[in-house]
């Protein structure tokens, strides 16, 4: 484990004791002269969060379960545009909710793969790189093995707890389910099976096979989700709005503040998530800058966070720190990082600002034009109606 706790804790309060001495001096002996404190002696103090810990947070889950049969490949290619969307709008609720989302990608038997299957993560960056990973193929006859996707979404995924979390799937695709398969529970079984668990089943339908939206409908219906219809590619719209610009920018220079700790293979995976956002395009990178100065945390490799969330930094082995900070003595490296706190602070609060501009340019734009039905929206709206059960609200 990383987190040590107690001596974190033992850590701030030689601290508080230090400077109580240092401002009152009536609390040393009168015998011994007050030693002027130096900045070598100060022990490293994690910053605590200023805001609640996730766990006091209503928690949303999502399993998106995408059909990734060759029909689909406008729905895929939208979704990759569009999860940070998503995930920004999902993170405007009030309280802000704990926000997870995993990935099944289904297909059929005798192709490529029936399903994939990516558990739940607050990572959007690993939730972006997996899904950039996806490409269509395969399908042949019309019904898929949608029942395989649903299996691992309701029984493969950790599921969170408790009355304060809502749980969600978001079922897309075209084509009617493989109930046919006698090895495999049916989807009315499955959705039964959800039911009983607490999990609400959305059922998205691209195109307009009668077939599907039978199947779609009884599925949400059993769970009292929402179905809904959307185009066969998705019905993605990007609208660009005057601040993506400089919001790319604001990127760019939010993942330069990222220093990268951990094990090699933790390394190399951050690598490809700043990367990924390097590559972005603007109006991308605007949603993505937006959601992290929102929730205030980059990606689950970022030293910050896990100062934040009670790392000590005095624990960190060399060799897993970033490596900009191995030859660093030990106040160097709190120095270090308190500058790039700052960078970060005043980053954030620069993309704050322009996401308010952005945010209202963009409702004004899309109900101008009268965007919302394509993929993003739909799932937006479904989930801010659905969030109010646990005391969300947008």
């Amino acid at each position: 484990m990383r987190h040590r706790p107690m001596e974190v804790l033992a850590a701030s309060a030689i601290a508080v004791c230090c400077l109580a001495l240092a401002l009152h001096p009536t609390l040393r002996s009168p015998v011994e002269p007050a030693a002027a404190p130096t900045f070598e002696t100060v022990p490293t103090v994690v910053q605590t969060p200023t805001q609640p810990s996730a766990a006091a947070r209503p928690r949303i889950d999502v399993v998106f379960v995408l059909d990734t049969t060759g029909s689909m490949s406008g729905l895929i290619e939208g979704a990759k545009q569009k999860i940070w969307a998503i995930a920004n709008r999902l993170a405007s609720g009030e309280p802000r909710p704990e926000l997870r989302i995993g990935l099944v990608a289904y297909r059929d038997l005798g192709d490529e793969y029936v399903t994939k299957r990516f558990d739940f993560s607050s990572d959007m960056d690993a939730v972006y790189a997996e899904l950039l990973g996806y490409e269509v193929g395969g399908g042949g006859d019309h019904p898929e093995h949608v029942g395989r996707g649903l299996e691992d979404a309701i029984d493969r995924m950790q599921w969170s707890d408790g009355d304060k979390a809502l749980r969600l799937v978001f079922l897309v695709g075209d084509a009617p389910p493989h109930d046919d398969y006698g090895d495999d529970p049916t989807t009315a079984e499955l959705a039964k099976r959800a039911a009983g668990r607490g999990i609400v089943i959305n059922t998205v339908q691209c195109g307009l096979s009668p077939e599907a939206e039978t199947a779609w409908r009884a599925i949400a219906a059993a769970t009292n989700g929402e179905y809904s219809q959307i185009a066969q590619n998705g019905g993605v719209v990007a609208v660009a709005t005057p601040f993506d610009g400089r919001l790319q920018q604001l990127n760019n220079q939010l993942s330069a503040t990222v220093l990268t700790w951990g094990s090699h293979g933790d390394k190399l995976n951050a690598q490809v998530k700043l990367g990924n956002r390097m590559a972005m395009s603007a109006s991308a990178a605007a949603e993505a800058a937006s959601y992290s100065a929102k929730i205030d945390r980059m990606n689950n490799e970022d030293l910050l966070g896990a100062l934040d969330g009670g790392q000590a930094l005095v624990d960190i082995p060399t060799d897993q720190l970033p490596d900009v900070m191995k030859t660093m003595t030990q106040q160097q490296q709190v120095t270090h990082v308190a500058d790039i706190r700052r960078q970060r602070t005043a980053v954030n609060e620069e993309i704050r600002a322009l996401s308010v501009q952005r945010d209202a340019f963009l409702r004004d734009a899309e109900k101008a034009a009268g965007v919302g039905g394509g993929f993003d929206g739909n799932v937006t709206e479904t989930l801010r109606r659905q969030a109010a059960s646990i005391g969300v609200s947008y």
